[in-house]
């Protein structure tokens, strides 16, 4: 977890930033395509999650992994606009007496990566948070299995890079412990962020004026800007670099998203990852 004091050249850029991302096409709420529906879950849905929930077999929670390993394959593209290292088919079976070590970069590379999983986990849990508050015991149960399920399967998917990274069997527990610690502190950057500066919404939020902000905001998007560059980053690139603006507008446009889904459609997976258009 990178916890960086704000200095006044940070305070003197977020309101030129807030223009800035306010003025981006990309983040105002009808730039997001609507998804879903408002049907119930159909009782396919609701078999499974039931079977789930009473831990009969997690036939439920893997609709959701699909959609968090279409994060990880199938989009090199925008991982290299993002400067997220690809993620590589590669075996994680050490052979027995393995002398195999770490090479040059290697950690940060696989901290990136797993601050980049972190995201979509982080935003499924957001939802299923905001879901939760306020219902019945049943969805609240669900709920709770959906987050401790993606939790459970993002470090498992960690394992698998830190192994496929040849780090020694006998540190990966450790190095998993570290990767927690640095997530941890990504997400309470983030949800302090929207906490704070978002109280009705990411959309409206963004669109904001400078003379409509609460005194002593500073404004959603340089906000969430800033966290990652400090944690996805670890505060080694230049705050102008594109793929720290580009990464900013990606989340949000996903938070904004998850925001708009009803209940049903999201708890029933009827929504896919929204698009990353260019910068126009």
């Amino acid at each position: 977890w990178v916890d960086v004091k704000w200095t006044d050249g940070d305070r003197q850029r977020f309101p030129l930033e807030h223009a800035k991302f306010r003025a981006d096409p990309r983040l105002t709420a009808s730039s997001v395509p609507p998804q879903g529906d408002d049907d119930p879950m159909d009782w396919n849905t609701t078999t499974r999650a039931f079977i789930s929930c009473f831990r009969m077999g997690d036939c439920y929670t893997t609709i959701f992994e699909d959609l968090v390993y279409d994060r990880l394959a199938g989009c090199d593209e925008l991982l290299e606009r993002l400067r997220i290292p690809m993620f590589e088919e590669k075996s994680v079976v050490q052979p027995m007496h393995s002398k195999a070590v770490p090479g040059e970069g290697t950690y940060e590379r696989v901290r990136r990566q797993t601050y980049w999983i972190s995201l979509h986990i982080w935003l499924l849990h957001i939802k299923q948070h905001a879901i939760q508050e306020g219902e019945s015991l049943w969805v609240s149960a669900l709920c709770a299995l959906l987050t401790r399920r993606m939790f459970e399967y993002e470090w498992n998917l960690v394992k698998g890079l830190l192994h496929a990274a040849d780090v020694p069997i006998m540190s990966v527990t450790g190095e998993v412990l570290d990767m927690q610690e640095f997530v941890f502190g990504l997400c309470v950057a983030l949800d302090d962020a929207f906490k704070e500066e978002a109280p009705r919404g990411c959309a409206h939020a963004l669109a904001l004026e400078d003379s409509e902000l609460e005194s002593g905001r500073s404004g959603l998007a340089p906000r969430v800007k800033y966290a990652l560059w400090a944690n996805v980053y670890s505060g080694a690139i230049a705050h102008d670099a594109d793929e720290l603006y580009e990464l900013t507008v990606y989340l949000l446009r996903q938070r904004i998203l998850m925001e708009s889904l009803q209940r049903d459609a999201f708890l029933s997976r009827r929504f896919n990852w929204t698009e990353h258009p260019p910068r126009s």
